[in-house]
């Protein structure tokens, strides 16, 4: 057997077969041969689909092969076989999965005496085939999963080389959920503009791009290589919505949950744990498929009303200086001072709602040609709020309001030509409203710094002027044809994207003071900013029209595949994919950048080309795959691999800095020691400094001139192993090698000229003033920019990530399911790339000797280990006019990496409050000659005390000392969590007519239900834990650093016991009613 797979071994690593871009059907391969194994060439071939009367029928080719494309998923299809002489074959309950192709094989016998006709009945499969790292979850499976907030989200975490982030992201792969690409029938949906942490459309407000029970299937492919697959570096996920059949089918339900379907408070002594305050999640909604015209036109609707609250309460453990008492006392303070209620801070509840409609329409225009068309609208709102946590208190109106719509729809035709080829034409359009605006009154927001806390209330600062409008044509058009053993395919796959975004951060004037005193008595804020049209002078908030960012983008992309079927074991696929995206508007342009600014500061740093007013300049990216599939009949084996390079997309967030943040458009300004001012529609400008604010000023972004959309070279390998009774085995694996990443700098600041003085010698920037020094830009030394942030690719060592899986599944013949899956997962990166502002993705990055200076370092996405199993198992009685269901998914997870960092910088290349600076962890001899202040009661040598014990038992630095802290070198524990589904049929006949009622509970954390003590999931914010506080240099000569230290036993103190909606260590269920026909 090994002389058998080395040669293939030779030929790649992993493959995937038969997979579409804007994936929405799927394909039958019948191969028809003789007793003695040769094709039978001529051979009838009539497929019928049983539920919506559509019938194909061909004749096989030479080889006795037959292939059918791009029909329903689906069915049951029944497979008929007839020739000349030979027994006529019947294969009947076949169920076609999406996106892939099913493999029919056939074998017909002679008898001159008597000719009768073979039944073969099959047994109803999720999956008929497989390529490369894929998972197709059907109707029959989503029915059974848990769920609670019915978000595609729920159902994406059975994927075993998935992870959901805090707010609902689906990290693939360990890649940046905005890497994804999400189709829903073949329309885009992911943001792509990138504003939604969850990337999909309508994701800020917080529900789900389409109703669950429109959903027919969906499809999660990693590696495939079908260079008709393209537009991701992450995964790529196909949804298709259901379709009406033959037979009028129905459905009517309805959802809640309350705070008596949820546990009392975790982590917390049983004789204070409580319920959560009065909150309700409602959905409603209605499914009806059948004829419009019985074997010739079809429909299906869904509509859903969901309204829900959700609670947030802060879990306690504050570890700032303010007490309960503080803390009132300052909202007393703002009312009675300003007429501004913050709102509280104990449960700050979301409030979530949403509309849905989804519509589709199937028409056989005859027997070589099907039209489908589908409708989806989509409107939400979401109120939301920061949780407080131990590290900050947010106060309610702290949070944003968020109205979304979207739009989308699709026309698809299905086109079959004689015997031998066919084509698929696929038109979408998708449309976008988002207008994220204020919670409460209108207030300046306001962050006080708080020892080891802060406290944070006021307009949210990156709310105040925002507004986004997207629009997104498509044209996806593939021809495939056959000949002899090679089927070929040759397509286009193109977009069109225009986008209209108002974004002014701090619009409302954000201040920073140094304590809670300063604030209450009317002191100077340390620092102030605020930006500001230029273009709309006095205008504030949405009204800054003329500063809006309004562009054009386009992708366009050709493929071409040969599959080749060498013979019934092996298949080779040959893919070429070229992609292009071209910025089809020219940004406005800042003279006095390009013909001054630009030659300084490339004496400092390699500017790549950048200028303002211009884009990167657009070239193809070539992207060959090869793959295989190789299947070994006696010993029950498939192997399958290959390789490839795939080019994804960025969000156009990102490239498109460079048409809102030109230094045209929007004036910044950042001062020190200023006093504060209530009122939003009266901040300060510029000339209130004194300070003339010519064109330009502000935030300028740039991008590359040599700037390539992410690009990855992927290979894997996978072996399948029929264990017979049932059971199959799989063991497989992917790696990823970045190609094109993104890399950015702030190339306004000076670079660094000194370092800190002691083992800790990480680069000191200017220590003059609270911000960072600029470049010096002007005769007279002033520089009118904020910052200069630079979007290029990275160019030293580059990420990747690579994930082994090893799964078992059983297949059963009396209810019951079983699929268990191991995952290990490694994920190392340059820039997460987490935010939707240039200047945010450089701010917020963790590092020892400043952000312009960023190395490799563990992902935020990192997936780390991961179990994960599922059993169901259903008991019918009654005669089965009864069913019960119960369904148990175990997660075993690693928890979330987060790094070690100290309260306000010493590298200071931003200001001096910052709070990204990896520590420097000391050996015991060191430590001594640290420089500690007093502590209020704490004496140095107690601090030197405490910090070396936290050192010592904290299993992570105890290996670094005499060493850095790595960036996400640390996690939070690993979490082992259950969920439940029971599920109560009662069928029901009333006449000729059959109706089905059906009671629903799921429990999300099922694990907590069963004791307070587990379940537990924890986090930390922003994936930092803040130890030690960094108290300024000796002097401006003296760089050694000062230092104090609360004492915490181990970082279970430090973190947080997640308690939001998503990966929540408190049991929650949902009670939901469904009627049927």
């Amino acid at each position: 057997m090994i002389k058998r797979i080395l040669p293939i071994l030779l030929l790649g690593m992993l493959s995937g077969f038969a997979l579409q871009a804007q994936v929405t059907t799927s394909n039958i391969s019948c191969s028809v041969q003789s007793t003695d194994g040769v094709g039978l060439d001529g051979a009838t071939v009539t497929v019928k689909n049983t539920a919506t009367g559509d019938v194909y029928t061909s004749t096989t080719r030479n080889g006795g092969r037959f292939e059918l494309a791009n029909v329903p998923p689906g069915g049951p299809y029944t497979i008929e076989i007839t020739f000349t002489g030979h027994k006529k074959i019947v294969r009947d309950n076949i169920f076609l999965t999406l996106g892939e192709t099913s493999q029919q094989n056939f074998t017909m016998s002679t008898n001159a005496e008597e000719l009768k006709e073979v039944v073969v009945t099959t047994t109803k499969k999720i999956k008929q085939s497989s390529g490369g790292q894929e998972t197709t979850i059907g109707r029959d499976k989503m029915d059974n999963l848990p769920t609670v907030g019915r978000n595609m989200s729920d159902y994406l975490r059975y994927v075993p080389q998935a992870k959901i982030t805090g707010d609902g992201g689906v990290s693939i792969s360990g890649q940046n959920n905005r890497y994804n690409s999400f189709y829903i029938d073949g329309a885009v949906n992911n943001d792509v503009f990138g504003l939604a942490a969850s990337g999909t459309n309508g994701g800020q407000s917080g529900i789900a791009p389409i109703s669950i029970d429109a959903i027919d299937q969906f499809q999660v492919v990693i590696s495939p290589y079908n260079a008709a697959l393209g537009n991701f570096t992450g995964g790529g996920i196909n949804a298709i919505t259901r379709s009406g059949s033959n037979v009028f089918k129905g459905s009517v339900y309805y959802f809640f949950r309350n705070q008596n379907t949820t546990g009392k408070t975790p982590g917390v002594a049983k004789a204070d744990a409580t319920k959560l305050d009065k909150f309700s999640d409602k959905t409603t909604g209605f499914r009806l498929g059948g004829p419009i015209i019985k074997n010739k036109l079809f429909f299906f609707l869904n509509g859903e009303i969901q309204r829900d609250i959700r609670p947030q309460p802060y879990t306690g453990g504050y570890r700032g200086n303010s007490s309960e008492a503080d803390i009132a006392n300052l909202t007393n303070y703002l009312k009675n001072t300003y007429g501004y209620d913050p709102g509280g801070y104990l449960d700050n509840p979301e409030k979530v709602q949403a509309n849905r409609v989804a519509v589709k329409i199937d028409w056989k225009i005859n027997p070589k040609n099907k039209l489908t068309a589908s409708y989806r609208y989509n409107e939400g709102f979401r109120n939301n709020t920061s949780r407080s946590s131990s590290s900050t208190i947010n106060f309610y109106n702290n949070g944003y309001s968020f109205p979304t719509e979207t739009q989308s729809g699709s026309l698809e035709l299905n086109s079959r030509f004689k015997n031998n080829a066919n084509n698929r034409l696929l038109l979408t359009f998708t449309e976008v409203e988002d207008n994220r605006g204020e919670i409460g009154n209108p207030f300046p927001r306001v962050t006080i710094n708080d020892g080891s806390g802060r406290l944070v209330f006021g307009t949210e600062e990156f709310s105040t002027a925002n507004l986004l409008n997207q629009k997104n044509y498509a044209i996806y058009d593939e021809f495939k044809f056959y000949k002899n053993k090679h089927t070929i395919t040759v397509g286009t796959d193109n977009e069109i994207s225009t986008s209209e975004n108002i974004f002014i951060r701090q619009n409302y004037g954000s201040y920073t003071f140094d304590d809670l005193n300063t604030f209450m008595t009317g002191g100077l804020a340390s620092t102030y900013r605020r930006s500001y049209s230029l273009l709309d002078p006095g205008k504030t908030g949405d009204q800054s029209v003329n500063a809006a960012a309004d562009f054009k983008t386009g992708r366009f992309s050709l493929f071409a595949n040969d599959e080749v079927k060498v013979n019934n074991q092996l298949t080779i696929t040959f893919g070429l994919r070229t992609d292009i995206t071209k910025f089809l508007t020219k940004p406005k342009t800042d003279d006095f950048f390009n013909d001054t600014a630009l030659a300084i500061i490339s004496q400092y740093y390699n500017m790549h080309g950048a200028r303002s007013g211009e884009s990167s300049e657009p070239r193809w990216s070539l992207n060959p795959r090869l793959g295989f599939e190789y299947k070994m009949p006696k010993e029950k084996l498939t192997l399958r691999g290959g390789l490839g390079l795939f080019t994804g997309r960025v969000p156009l967030v990102w490239p498109g800095g460079v048409y809102n943040n030109n230094g045209i458009s929007i004036a910044g300004i950042s001062q020190s020691n200023v006093a504060f001012r209530p009122d939003p529609f009266n901040q300060y400008t510029a000339a209130d400094f004194g300070i003339n604010v010519p064109i330009p000023s502000g935030q300028i972004d740039l991008i590359a001139d040599d700037f390539r959309m992410n690009k990855v070279f992927r290979t894997s390998l996978a072996l399948d192993k029929d264990l017979g009774n049932g059971w199959k085995a799989t063991l497989e694996g992917v790696y990823t090698h970045n190609i094109n990443e993104i890399y950015y700098q702030n190339v306004n600041i000076l670079p660094p000229t000194k370092t800190a003085i002691g083992p800790d010698n990480r680069n000191v920037y200017d220590l003059s003033g609270s911000f960072v020094k600029s470049i010096p830009l002007r005769p007279d030394g002033s520089n009118p920019y904020t910052g200069i942030f630079l979007l290029s690719n990275n160019e030293g060592k580059k990420g990747f990530s690579y994930s082994i899986t090893a799964s078992i599944d059983k297949a059963f013949a009396d209810g019951w399911a079983l699929n268990a899956n191991y995952t290990y997962g490694n994920s190392v990166v340059v820039n997460e790339g987490t935010s939707s502002q240039n200047s945010s993705q450089w701010r917020y990055m963790e590092t020892v000797n400043g952000r312009n200076f960023l190395g490799r370092s563990t992902s935020d996405f990192d997936l780390g280990h991961r179990i994960s199993i599922y059993v169901a198992k259903q008991f019918k009685y009654w005669q089965g006019k009864m069913a019960t269901t119960v369904a148990l998914v175990y997660n075993g997870q690693s928890g979330s990496p987060f790094s070690y960092i100290m309260n306000r910088g010493m590298v200071r290349d931003y200001d001096n409050f910052e709070t990204n600076d990896l520590i420097y962890v000391p050996t015991e001899a060191e430590l001594a000659t640290m420089v500690f202040q007093q502590n209020g009661s704490l004496s140095p040598n107690d601090q030197r005390t405490a910090y070396n014990e936290y050192i010592m038992n904290d299993k992570y630095l105890s290996t670094r000392r005499g060493q850095y802290a790595e960036r996400n070198g640390s996690r939070t524990p690993f979490t082992n969590v259950i969920d439940l589904k029971l599920k109560q049929d009662f069928n029901l006949k009333l006449g000729a007519k059959t109706y089905q009622l059906q009671l629903t509970y799921n429990v999300f954390n099922f694990t907590n239900m069963l004791s307070r003590n587990w379940g537990k999931q924890y986090f930390a914010s922003n994936d930092q834990i803040n130890i030690i506080d960094f108290r300024g240099y000796v002097s401006s000569s003296n760089l050694t650093p000062q230092y104090r230290f609360t004492p915490a036993k181990n970082f279970k103190e430090l973190i947080n016991l997640s308690d939001g909606v998503f990966n929540s260590s408190r049991w929650s269920s949902q009670l939901g009613i469904r009627l049927s026909f």
